[in-house]
Parts: structure tokens; C-alpha cells; sequence
């Protein structure tokens, strides 16, 4: 994948592409677009941590931050249970066979 990457970027289009893509970059019309989406997705979050902590029973007004919504003792269930877990034992082929 990155020889076909370099190959593209060394091209004659590559180039093009590419500062077409730069020139996009710099419009202050889509800088302001990026940040809008930025802002909105982030509100997104806020919201979303915001219910996460009113289900558990923190309430507030504060939105959730990940410190606060984080339950030690399943932490440590889950990391013991990755630990004790095995994949399963691959029953397949050995994959294609020469002809």
C-alpha cells in the first residue's frame, strides 16, 4: 500500500491532487466549515457523556469527563478475563492450494 501511495504522490496526478488538496486546506471557507463540524461533533459528545452520567445517577451539569465514568472494578474484570481468554483453535484449510 505505501509503494502505491509514493507511486501516486510521484505521479504527474499525485501532484495535482495534491495541490488541489493543499489549496482546499487553505480556503478560509472550509477552514470554517471543518471547525463548525468540529464544534458540532464535540457538542455531540458532550451531550452523549452528559446522558452516560445522568443514567449512572452522577447528574450535574458538568458534562461527564472520562475519569468520572469510569468503574475500576469492571476495568479490572475485563483485563482478567482478556488474560484467562484463548482463541479458539483454527479449524479451516491451510488456504489456497497451488494447482
Amino acid at each position: 500500500m505505501n509503494k502505491l501511495t509514493t507511486k501516486l504522490a510521484r505521479s504527474e496526478k499525485g501532484k495535482e491532487l495534491i495541490d488541489k488538496a493543499q489549496a482546499m486546506a487553505n480556503d478560509p471557507k472550509n477552514r470554517e466549515k471543518i471547525e463548525a463540524a468540529r464544534k458540532k461533533a464535540e457538542q455531540g459528545l458532550d451531550a452523549a457523556k452528559q446522558k452516560i452520567a445522568e443514567k449512572r445517577g452522577e447528574g450535574g451539569a458538568e458534562p461527564a469527563t472520562p475519569e468520572m465514568t469510569r468503574d475500576p472494578a469492571s476495568d479490572a474484570a475485563v483485563d482478567a478475563a482478556a488474560e484467562t481468554t484463548t482463541p479458539p483453535a483454527y479449524g479451516g484449510d491451510d488456504g489456497p492450494k497451488a494447482a
